[in-house]
């Protein structure tokens, strides 16, 4: 299998219009994610982060510029370009920047999957999400990429109709690649292929001892509060431990 290219994403996200997480993140977060992915693989990969402008990235990390010019109506979908085919030709797992790399993720560098996402962490306390799928991490092979970025160029009237993500009515990349890949609720799901996967609001806060008697492979981020938000107690600690 071709090696794995992680992909993530850095930019200003005042200038893009995006209703909540601005003046959040910086260099430093691309620097820990990385570091975190490196301690907790033996796979080579290749980190690829999408910018708006260079970065003082530390990381051995590649920055490639966004295609897209500043565009206030543009929200969330900016981070559709995670999928422009150009950044790799094989398989790669996009990941947020507010994601805490906690143990060994050599299961999400190698899937054996088209294409994959992480069940929505509200699927068990919100009716609506029984089988809905959010983006906090994606598996995705050449094929899939290509077929994201042909409907994101060719069918933009129809994305910002029915792409859009409530209550901000922010056009949205998750909601397509929902649409596009779990229109039957069947798409895999990357933390039932390999558990591990967890949502720090929805999942450890309300089963501490994920973090405090096992180890998360993945722990990712919504809303708030972010990592930096996290106030001092014995779970904090036991998940700030991996965030360096």
């Amino acid at each position: 299998m071709a090696q794995t290219t992680i992909v993530t994403a850095l930019f200003a996200g005042t200038d893009y219009g995006i209703p909540h997480s601005q003046h959040i993140y910086d260099a430093t977060w691309v620097d820990k994610l990385y570091n975190g992915c490196k301690r907790n693989s033996t796979i080579p990969f290749e980190m690829v982060c999408l910018v708006d402008r260079q970065y003082d990235i530390q990381a051995p990390v590649r920055q490639v510029l966004f295609q897209s010019q500043a565009d206030k109506t543009a929200g969330w979908a900016l981070l559709t370009e995670l999928y422009r085919p150009d950044l790799t030709d094989g398989p790669r797992l996009t990941i947020g920047l507010d994601t805490i790399i906690c143990d060994n993720i050599d299961c999400y560098l190698q899937m054996n999957a088209p294409f994959a996402m992480v069940t929505d962490p509200f699927a068990n306390a919100v009716p609506r999400f029984k089988d809905e799928v959010c983006n906090a991490m994606t598996w995705c092979d050449s094929a899939s990429a290509e077929r994201v970025w042909h409907t994101w160029t060719n069918e933009q009237d129809w994305i910002r109709e029915h792409c859009r993500l409530a209550p901000w009515n922010t056009i949205s990349e998750m909601v397509l690649l929902r649409k596009i890949f779990n229109a039957d609720g069947n798409v895999p799901r990357m933390d039932i292929l390999h558990p591990g996967i967890y949502s720090y609001k929805c999942h450890i806060l309300a089963k501490p001892e994920l973090v405090l008697v096992d180890t998360p492979k993945v722990i990712y981020f919504h809303g708030e509060p972010k990592p930096h938000e996290l106030k001092a107690d014995l779970i904090t600690n036991n998940v700030l431990q991996h965030w360096v």
